[in-house]
């Protein structure tokens, strides 16, 4: 009896020793496994870092210029008050076999905005009001958009016009004089321009588009620079050519409008890259003029059309040209600013004996000023 109690407590003995070793390995592994996930978790968190220190310097790298050419913005906000006057105008041209030239020449009622503007940094949001034709408003939608940076720039419009369009000028219609239908309504077209372009400027250091065009940093010294970009537009039209004066049309033998012109619909996107050079000339203290012409070349694809590889490339009928411009005068001493601004957008569509060219134009009138000095220059 007393040998089996002996040996029943060495029984439990060794059983509470392995237990014990059992919860030491399951302790161990579980502090093996918490080292493994806290360096897992460093190794995360040094990529993100990494990672948001490379997206920090290539936003940096959009702003960095040379300062003995070009003056940092010291403020971080900025107000102003803008005048925005736009027009666009519709121009379709048509020739017939016998190689008469007809011409009508159209435009939307025009608009003159007035509105304060605030922005930081590169970014501007404000809002306009038509002065010039409110009762317009509803026949049209408008939106301009475009980003300046050193480095980088774009440019997006969305303009729909329906059915506010007016004659302009009409030439090669027999018996009517190029301005006898002048400033009349014309119903009959229904037009929208949808276009998105960006551009990468290669002297950025010494050569700024946002000193002649955004006001948020001076050029003290005149510099130039090329200019890469790429873009897509997409162009539609609905032309009814009823709807004209009679006098254009003509009546029964005596029809006067050729044929080439009796087009209903065209609706076409364009895909594109260009290239242009840009320069500022500072011609006297903190005064700028600049300008910039950036033509582009691309293909055009109509709705609905399926182009195979060797068509797309062999007709050149495919392909288009257009043509962004810009002039800029600005007077800026880092801490107010007035000046004005001109951009143009050409959009040019070409088919035998017809062709049709779209010119999207917005001139801006500013004054105002930056406040809120940043810490590195208080």
């Amino acid at each position: 009896m007393l040998a089996f109690e002996v040996n029943t407590f060495v029984h439990a003995e060794e059983v509470g020793e392995r237990v014990h070793a059992a919860d030491s390995l399951h302790a161990n592994m579980e502090l093996a496994d918490s080292a493994v996930t806290e360096t897992r978790m460093q190794h995360i968190k040094k990529k993100v870092k990494h990672a948001g220190n490379v997206f920090y310097r290539f936003v940096k790298n959009f702003d960095n210029y040379d300062t003995t050419y070009i003056s940092p913005n010291y403020y971080n906000f900025t107000a102003m008050l803008q005048n925005t006057n736009s027009f666009q105008t519709y121009k379709f041209q048509g020739r017939n076999e016998d190689g008469l030239r007809q011409t009508i020449s159209t435009q939307p009622a025009p608009s003159v905005k007035v509105g304060p503007y605030f922005g930081w940094r590169w970014i501007f949001l404000g809002y306009t009001f038509d002065v010039a034709h409110p009762k317009a408003i509803s026949k049209s939608t408008e939106f301009n958009f475009s980003l300046y940076s050193a480095m980088l720039g774009c440019d997006f419009i969305y303009i729909k016009n329906t059915g506010n369009f007016r004659l302009r000028r009409t030439t090669g219609f027999e018996g009517v004089g190029n301005k006898d239908f002048y400033n009349v309504d014309f119903r009959g077209l229904n037009a929208k321009t949808v276009s998105f372009s960006a551009y990468y400027v290669f002297n950025h250091k010494h050569f700024s588009y946002p000193a002649a065009y955004n006001q948020s940093t001076v050029q003290r010294k005149s510099c130039g620079s090329m200019l890469l970009g790429m873009g897509y537009s997409k162009q539609e039209v609905n032309f009814d050519y009823t709807q004209l004066p009679s006098d254009l049309l003509g009546t029964g033998n005596d029809e006067r409008i050729v044929d080439e012109l009796k087009f209903s619909r065209i609706s076409y996107d364009y895909y594109f890259v260009s290239t242009g050079y840009g320069y500022n000339w500072v011609f006297a203290r903190n005064c700028l003029f600049g300008a910039s012409v950036m033509p582009s070349v691309g293909i055009r694809k109509m709705s609905g059309e399926k182009l195979k590889g060797d068509e797309l490339f062999n007709d050149l009928r495919n392909f288009s040209f257009d043509c962004t411009s810009r002039l800029g005068l600005v007077w800026n001493n880092a801490h107010w600013f007035a000046g004005a601004s001109f951009i143009s957008h050409l959009y040019l569509y070409r088919k035998q004996r017809f062709s049709l060219a779209n010119s999207v134009n917005f001139c801006n009138v500013y004054v105002g000023f930056f406040f809120n000095r940043k810490k590195q220059y208080r």
